[in-house]
């Protein structure tokens, strides 16, 4: 086709604008004469339906537009391809040339516009060099380019990279990639471009699994390249980057790419082996997954030079995994993990052997424990390494040897060495168990059993062996022998340590998936029921003591070791022998274990979260609540006064059921929008729950509570309240009914009062069902009616004691205690405030009588109410320490005034401030003074001064508020320093930094008032229950322990010390109270400079006397104890005698345990096949023996051992003399919890036979 001319101006270097203005001229396809023709080619044509309708112009569909331009191409004859191209240069030449770095300055607008049509011009031609490429060119038919076309390709490519518009480089870049990519001649002309475009696609923050693969695609091409040449340097930075980018080595194909880029060529192997050393320290687990397939896929396709390098690589790595610190290991290690993998192929062996030989045996001996460490951690991925060239009986003696270096590692001396040892050695056994000679076997495991299962000096091996024991038996050529050899652990359960206990449960988990091996045999059922009770009592003692709420826990997988994750184990471990029966089964044996060990269930039902679903929870909930009370209902028709301890066991066992089904409920519907109707369950539970639990089955046991005193309905009425408290109220809308009345009849007061417990139950209730709104109303105008009484010295109501004893048993309870700060604060800080101001006022009144006593009737300070002031005060300094520490720190927003700032910070300083001014006041020391004169004196006058009547209630006053002033001080390093209000406008209320000095202050002149009350207690108005000084000091002897295990500076306790030193005389104190004080105090202070001292001054020493102004009774009491204290001894008494070892001094328990037991030597030197044939020798040793060395255990954390199990009559025989007195084995409730459960589980073996399939297989 010819090209034709005229029809326009020349459109090349003109305006866009200035080229439209010429008429258009009918053309056939793939025709223009100038560069407004071409860029009528890239430009879709409006729609000719919608000019001739006047409408306005609407382009074609992409599409469609696209499709006709293929059909144009293809319509061109091959002769016509390059005529075709060389129109093109010959038009758009002058746009593809790169712009020139210098050119004459030209106006603004004329530059834009140049710029958007060269931007047009060159995708135009980038559309249709993609589009030619990819409809036009087939290598098979015409292995050579168009010349015209070639060219054309070549300048694009020159300026691919400079190109702003994605969309213009990757037409471009994709005529690249099909020339690239098929058999044309010169076609390595273009790898660069289309190399460095792919390259620089997977380098974009954005890029995709698909960028990456159209690179793999293309990898040939980089074999290809000139890599002697220097202009490939930007090529490598760039593959350098694609190969520390993580996104290209997690995508599919980014570990095939890095392989390509280390077997590329030789002298680009420790380039890209130094970016992936570089990037190893701070990539995570999927990147170094990508790294190690590379690495490993690069030495098995390399050959030559390049394999000689990628195993010098090799090597590196091998070194570092040996001979850096553990983290730099640990990731060295990853780098090796595909070619330990594969280390069973002969080429991978050979090249293990090669270069692990002259590091690996020579680390296990050298002095560094980390490097040992390391080198054992790499025994368990490369065991065993025999070069394939040794005979058979080379190769036996080479695994011998690595067999005793194995060993050895068991019994180094280091720590972590033990542990990895102890891993690597039960991997070992798991991967090779069939292969390894049987004697190897018993030798390993016998020490695995008797020095590693027992090394009591690191609780960390102790669990590796639990663990490395759950491997082995992942191995089933192993369960013959380990049945015999895991019960020789059963001490493991009873360890100290949580990590340790830990690991044996989960071993036994895999024990009970086993077909050869039983848990039972491995530990008993009783044994398990006693170490999950134990565990769930330590674990709320340890939530009590940290402030958590159990259902703060989270999963096992990210919490630590703890007692609270040994008792979920645990549960997980027993549940299925209750849960999988049918429900009458699980009712059965419900009664059996609330028969024998009722704590037991208790604890395995508050850990069936995550374990067993809510729906069987509940219907067993739903069963057993059923049940009991039909056994309740027999109780109460016999008008029993004995404690139904069976029904009141199973209503808190329905409660715990239920508690814990609702609190899960939410979070298993949490994805849906309505989280909050989740707790009612599904609609067929509700359904099944509620027919089992209706309202006229247990109605009247409450009310029969209510109306009568005492009785069996009355003793069940708080088990009852537990159980139904998770329910719905709006189901049981008379008994919320009945609930909100008597609490509001208990505020208000009464004659039939219920108890504090019951109190507590119903509250409870009242926060689940939100019915405390309002009750607490008649509570609070009892408390401000007393303290206006109180302030006029008047005596108050009856009243006065319930509605403390309310507000009390609201505070006890975390749930109700949160509910009442959050709705009823305001009105707390109010009864607060009152209170304060009473006191205040009736103190000051009553001193002044003090000084002005009146003849008419004895003097009481506080007035006829002086008897209730002790409790009310310390009601009130208890309550405002909730509003500054629970209240004044809720989140921001909550109460707050305008600058933000809670209206309770700072309340509790203000208000102890308050109450210290008002007793260290000048009158009170005036009157104080007076009645001392008085005592001192024995004239008449001075006899007819007598103290206060109710000064047993002056004392007890201060007490209060210095145990409060004490309990503030150690709160205080909770918060911020400055949290108290900054002074108004009046001068008040300034609590920060010096209210805290005023404070101190007032505590060393309170203390002194406190003793100097009870002198003139003593002297003026003895008591019949002996001297009040000694009870003051045993009083003041507390606090200051309280100080010294606060962390309270040393030389403020000592100060502390000193004084209370100085008060003993010969009648204060006790000298039982003198022991305890001294012997809590030196165990704290022993290695204290200071407290040597004052020792010294109270005992004397070879260079100095006693020293006079302490009382002999102290030096005695001193010279007794300080003996049993080394430090002290050796300081003040060198050369007295050290004293015999207390036989008693720790809990010693006769049961064996890894920290105690060690086996006699003979068994020591037996064989492993002896152990094994004799499970019980272990036992029957530790039975035989009588007594132990206490060089032979630790003394660094009480054992945690079951009792001594007893025989059956021994048991009945202790149980006849009083051991256990009731028929569930409780007995004395102050008993410990493993009498408690000894005489439980032994009666147990003693009682009726189990129900079938109580166990734990």
């Amino acid at each position: 086709r010819l090209l034709r001319s005229g029809g326009g101006a020349r459109a090349v270097g003109m305006p866009p604008k200035a080229a439209g203005k010429a008429a258009p001229v009918a053309r056939g396809p793939l025709e223009f004469d100038d560069l407004q023709g071409l860029l009528a080619l890239g430009t879709p044509p409006p729609q000719p339906a919608a000019l001739a309708e006047g409408g306005d112009a609407v382009a074609d569909e992409p599409e469609s537009f696209i499709e006709r331009l293929r059909e144009q191409v293809i319509a061109l004859s091959a002769e016509s391809h390059d005529d075709f191209w060389k129109r093109v240069l010959q038009v758009a030449g002058d746009q593809l040339v790169a712009e020139p770095s210098e050119r004459p300055p030209e106006e603004p607008e004329q530059l834009e516009e140049e710029k958007e049509l060269r931007a047009r011009a060159i995708g135009v031609v980038a559309l249709l060099l993609a589009t030619f490429a990819d409809v036009a060119l087939n290598a098979s038919r015409d292995p050579v380019l168009p010349p015209a076309f070639a060219e054309a390709l070549n300048m694009c490519q020159e300026i691919l990279l400079s190109i702003s518009n994605g969309s213009t480089q990757a037409l471009i870049a994709q005529a690249l990639e099909k020339v690239c990519t098929n058999e044309f001649e010169n076609r390595e002309d273009f790898y660069g471009g289309c190399l460095m475009y792919l390259i620089g696609k997977c380098l974009t923050p954005k890029t995709v699994s698909s960028d990456v693969t159209r690179l793999f695609r293309v990898r040939g091409l980089l074999a290809d390249l000139d890599w002697e040449h220097e202009s490939i340097e930007s090529l490598k930075l760039q593959l350098m980057r694609c190969v520390a980018s993580p996104n290209f080595v997690r995508s599919t194909h980014g570990p095939d790419l890095v392989a390509v880029c280390f077997t590329t060529h030789p002298s680009f192997v420790g380039e890209v082996h130094s970016t992936v050393k570089n990037q190893v320290m701070y990539s995570r687990g999927g990147v170094m997954k990508g790294y190690a397939v590379a690495l490993f896929k690069a030495w098995k396709s390399s050959e030559g030079g390049t394999r000689v390098q990628l195993e010098q690589c090799i090597q590196e790595w091998v070194m570092l995994a040996v001979r850096t610190s553990r983290k730099s290991a640990d990731h060295a290690r990853a780098m090796l993990e595909e070619v330990h993998r594969h280390r069973h192929e002969d080429r991978l062996n050979e090249l293990l052997c090669r270069v692990y030989g002259p590091v690996l045996w020579r680390s296990l001996k050298v002095a560094n424990w980390q490097v040992r460490e390391n080198a054992a951690r790499l025994l368990q991925y490369t065991f065993p390494l025999i070069p394939n060239e040794l005979g058979v009986a080379e190769k036996e003696q080479e695994l011998t040897r690595q067999l005793r270096l194995l060993r050895e590692t068991l019994e180094d001396p280091s720590e972590p060495v033990r542990r990895v040892g102890v891993s690597a050695v039960c991997i070992t056994l798991k991967n090779y168990w069939d292969l390894m000679p049987p004697a190897e076997i018993a030798e390993l495991l016998t020490t695995l059993m008797n020095k590693c299962a027992k090394d009591k000096k690191a609780p960390m091996v102790r669990a590796a062996v639990a663990q490395g024991f759950g491997w082995i038996l992942q191995n089933p050529m192993s369960h013959p022998t380990m049945a015999a050899v895991l019960p020789q652990t059963a001490d493991l359960l009873h360890d100290r340590a949580p990590l340790v206990r830990t690991a044996f449960i989960e071993l036994l988990m895999v024990v009970s998936k086993c077909h050869g091996v039983s848990v039972s045999a491995v530990a008993n059922t009783e044994q398990l029921l006693l170490r999950l009770a134990s565990e769930h009592t330590e674990g709320q003692a340890e939530r009590l003591q940290k402030g958590l709420a159990a259902k703060k826990i989270v999963s096992s997988s990210t919490v630590k070791a703890s007692p609270d994750l040994v008792a979920k184990q645990l549960a997980k471990l027993i549940a299925p022998s209750l849960f999988n029966q049918d429900l009458v089964q699980q009712v059965a044996r419900c009664h059996y274990f609330m028969q024998h060990a009722p704590l037991a269930l208790l604890a395995l039902l508050t850990h069936l979260q995550d374990v067993v679903p809510i729906a069987d929870r509940v219907k067993l909930a739903a069963a057993l609540f059923k049940y009991g009370l039909r056994e309740a209902a027999v109780i109460v028709d016999k008008a029993s006064h004995q404690q139904p301890k069976m029904v009141a066991t199973m209503l808190r066992v329905v409660g715990v059921l239920l508690e814990g089904a609702f609190s899960e409920a939410p979070k298993v519907a949490k994805k849906t929008k309505k989280a909050a109707a989740a707790a009612r369950l599904s609609k067929e539970l509700e359904s099944f729950l509620y027919e089992h639990i209706r309202e006229e089955d247990f109605l009247h046991m409450l009310k029969a509570s209510h109306e009568e005193e005492g009785g069996a309905a009355t003793q069940l009425r708080e088990d009852l309240l537990f159980a139904l408290s998770s329910l719905d109220p709006a189901r049981l809308q008379r008994t919320a009914q009945l609930v909100q009345h008597e609490l509001v009849m208990a505020c208000r007061g009464g004659d039939a009062a219920p108890s504090l417990p019951q109190l507590a139950a119903m509250l409870l209730v009242a926060v689940r069902w939100e019915k405390l709104g309002g009750v607490m109303e008649a509570a609070w105008e009892r408390l401000l009616a007393a303290a206006a009484r109180f302030g006029r010295r008047q005596a108050v109501a009856e009243d006065l004691g319930s509605a403390l004893m309310v507000v009390e048993a609201a505070f006890r309870d975390p749930d109700v205690r949160s509910a009442v700060l959050k709705t009823e604060a305001a009105q707390l800080k109010q009864v607060v405030d009152a209170f304060s101001k009473a006191f205040c006022g009736a103190w000051a009144k009553g001193i002044a009588e003090v000084r002005s006593p009146s003849k008419a009737g004895e003097l009481r300070v506080f007035g006829p109410g002086w008897e209730r002031w002790p409790r009310a005060l310390g009601f009130v300094v208890r309550q405002v320490l909730h509003l500054e520490h629970r209240v004044a720190r809720a989140p921001e927003g909550e109460g707050a005034d305008a600058a933000g700032r809670s209206p309770y910070v700072g309340v509790s300083a203000a208000v102890l401030e308050q109450l210290a001014t008002a007793l260290v006041a000048a009158p009170a020391m005036d009157a104080l003074e007076t009645l001392e004169g008085a005592a001192t004196s024995r004239g008449k006058k001075a006899k007819a001064v007598t103290a206060p009547a109710d000064v047993n209630a002056i004392i007890q006053v201060h007490e209060r508020l210095l145990e409060a002033l004490n309990a503030a001080k150690v709160l205080s390093i909770l918060g911020p320093a400055t949290s108290a209000p900054p002074a108004d406008a009046e001068g008040e209320a300034d609590f920060s930094g010096a209210a805290s000095s005023h404070l101190a202050i007032d505590v060393r002149r309170l203390e002194a008032n406190l003793w100097r009350w009870a002198t003139v207690a003593d002297a003026l108005r003895p008591s019949d229950a002996g001297p009040r000084r000694s009870a003051s000091w045993a009083f003041l002897g507390r606090m200051v322990q309280e100080s010294c295990y606060a962390a309270t500076p040393t030389p403020d306790v000592i100060t502390a010390i000193r004084t209370l030193f100085l008060r003993v005389s010969e009648e204060a104190p006790a000298d039982e109270d003198l022991k305890k004080v001294l012997h809590a105090l030196l165990p704290r202070l022993e290695f204290e400079p200071q407290m040597v001292a004052l020792v010294g001054a109270v005992v004397g020493t070879e260079e100095a006397e006693k020293d006079a102004a302490f009382h002999p009774r102290l030096a005695t009491g001193l010279e007794e104890a300080l003996l049993s204290f080394r430090n002290l001894r050796l300081k003040l008494r060198p050369q007295a005698p050290e004293p015999a070892p207390f036989a008693d001094r720790r809990r010693v328990l006769a049961s064996p345990t890894p920290q105690k037991f060690r086996p006699p030597a003979a068994e020591q030197d037996e064989e492993m096949p002896q152990a094994v044939q004799d499970p019980t020798a272990t036992e029957s040793a530790a039975e035989s023996d009588g007594h132990e060395s206490l060089g032979e255990r630790s003394f660094s954390a009480r054992s945690r051992s079951p009792p001594p199990r007893h025989s059956t009559d021994t048991m009945l025989h202790e149980a006849s003399d009083g051991g256990a007195t009731d028929d569930q084995g409780l007995g004395d409730p102050r008993a410990s919890s493993d009498s408690l459960f000894r005489a439980v589980f032994d009666r147990m073996s003693a009682a009726s036979a189990t129900p079938s399939g109580v166990d734990v297989d």
